[in-house]
């Protein structure tokens, strides 16, 4: 680059050359300070983010909750366990010789993909239909997580298969005349003993028909994809039954899953420091709400990430720039498929098909009457936005714990970094909890939803349709809100509903799961 020389002789480049030497530092700025460009981290918006951190939307409401009084009744009502609901679990059933399993030469793979609720699903089933050997699911690598967790690093592979004996033969590996029926082998081209063509909620007769001849003609079968590929009507009930053995008592987590949860659990009930303070009577009065949730937690499972935002084509108050980048970010991912961005943000809000932000679920927590000593629990969180959008939450609600703040680094070390390992230290956290929420639908809510109506434990659902409206109403005094909020979630706190056609057993487990008391 030639420079030009001014009076006193200093070199300084031209308009043309300036131009080049900015474009430059356009182009490189970003290679040596990564971070003042990059997306959001768990902790704060970068400095030249595609997000603004949004004041927040319902100050009115926030205000108020911030100086609202919980009152004992209150308290007392809310963490007291469910009454007994007039169901209970079926008596085990002996297995007499013509139930038992017979001898199998036939074997069934399985390769399950999606979350570890996914992974969940019925195939046991599939293989007693068949009266054929299950070989250990296969779990494939999750393209968004990149999780390559096994089965056997999940889930406790002895307990399982002893939990099952009498009722499906079970097997770790294939025998060595099938070692050459492996992923790699259907990976590489279309093969006659995969089926990949199973609709979803297959009925059984269609596993009889396009299944069965294969296995009795090659002696094992791989079926991929498998999530939800077996209905859930009009199916033997033994078979019913099955499904919700395996799912509410043989899978297990593996011990050191389960050591790590339970560090988790005692650790938010028997926090250090915190012995009540002497003082006044409105100081007593603190102490007496706070011994009633002495020893308990909520677990909060909140989802908003990125995915979530963008799907909806909801307004989160982050300006202009969060969005054009939700609008380009649907774009890219969905191409124009998404038809709710068709509606505006007010007639999706009514609609309830807006997911709760962590202020929302937090104005709906007070509202219940959690307050400022609770002990919530995060769960599963992955939060567009990070901290700052996650901060009126912790003011709602300060005594706020995730598996971070509760366990060191080491504790922590060998699920670190895998996603299918740590849903499973929370989804195990969540199943000893006193009260569970969820502050939008998926699979980690159906599954816990469904868990918890099994041990008839407490579990409260948003009613996301009546809160849509609530929050497009911004004139709405707290007193009001509060009392709309709570009429709104009497029947949606663990009363048990029985499943109807179609239905999922995994989050309706009465009738087909549990016998009337």
């Amino acid at each position: 680059m030639k420079l030009h020389k001014d009076y006193y002789g200093y070199c300084y480049p031209n308009q043309s050359q300036k131009a080049a030497l900015a474009g430059l530092l356009v182009v490189l700025f970003p290679a040596f300070l990564p971070n003042l460009f990059g997306p959001l981290s768990h902790a704060a918006p970068s400095i030249f983010s595609e997000w603004n951190a949004p004041k927040p939307r319902h100050l009115h409401l926030l205000n108020s909750a911030l100086l609202l009084q919980s009152y004992v009744d209150q308290q007392s009502k809310l963490w007291a366990p469910l009454p007994n609901q007039g169901w209970k679990h079926c008596p085990e059933e002996p297995n007499s010789l013509s139930s038992s399993p017979k001898e199998s030469t036939w074997y069934i793979q399985v390769f399950l993909d999606g979350g570890l609720n996914q992974q969940k699903m019925g195939v046991i089933a599939v293989a007693k239909i068949l009266n054929a050997t299950l070989v250990i699911p296969h779990l494939e690598v999750n393209p968004v997580w990149q999780d390559s967790s096994s089965f056997e690093d999940i889930f406790d592979v002895d307990h399982f298969i002893e939990a099952l004996q009498g009722e499906v033969s079970i097997v770790k590996a294939l025998p060595s005349e099938f070692s050459w029926s492996t992923r790699e082998y259907y990976a590489t081209g279309i093969r006659i003993t995969r089926i990949k063509t199973a609709p979803v909620h297959a009925s059984s007769d269609w596993y009889l028909e396009n299944v069965l001849p294969i296995l009795q003609r090659y002696g094992v079968a791989a079926i991929s994809p498998f999530s939800h590929r077996l209905a859930f009507d009009n199916l033997p009930q033994n078979i019913q039954h099955l499904r919700c053995k395996v799912n509410f008592q043989a899978l297990a987590f593996v011990p050191h899953i389960r050591e790590l949860g339970e560090t988790l659990v005692n650790r938010l009930r028997y926090p250090p420091n915190r012995n009540p303070k002497a003082g006044s009577d409105s100081q007593d009065k603190a102490n007496e709400i706070e011994k009633q949730g002495a020893g308990k937690y909520v677990v909060l499972h909140l989802r908003f990430d990125k995915d979530m935002a963008a799907h909806s084509a909801c307004d989160f108050g982050g300006g202009k720039a969060e969005k054009l980048a939700l609008a380009k970010y649907r774009q890219v991912i969905w191409q124009g498929r998404v038809l709710k961005s068709q509606f505006t943000d007010e007639d999706l809000r009514n609609q309830g098909r807006c997911p709760l932000t962590p202020e929302e679920i937090g104005l709906l927590l007070a509202a219940l009457g959690f307050n400022n000593t609770t002990r919530l629990y995060l769960a599963s969180y992955k939060v567009y936005g990070g901290e700052a959008r996650i901060s009126t939450l912790r003011r709602l609600l300060p005594d706020m714990e995730d598996k971070k703040s509760l366990a060191s680094a080491e504790e922590r070390a060998k699920v670190e970094g895998k996603a299918s390992l740590l849903a499973a230290v929370d989804y195990y956290v969540s199943m000893q909890s006193d009260i569970f929420i969820s502050a939008s639908p998926g699979n980690m809510h159906n599954a816990l939803v469904g868990h918890r109506a099994y041990m008839n434990l407490k579990t409260i659902r948003p009613n996301m349709a009546l809160l849509g409206k609530l929050f497009v109403n911004k004139s709405m005094e707290w007193s009001d809100f509060q009392r709309a909020v709570s009429d709104g979630h009497k029947t949606r706190q663990g009363q048990m509903r029985l499943r109807k056609e179609k239905q999922s057993i995994y989050t309706y487990p009465a009738p087909d799961c549990m016998c009337r008391a």
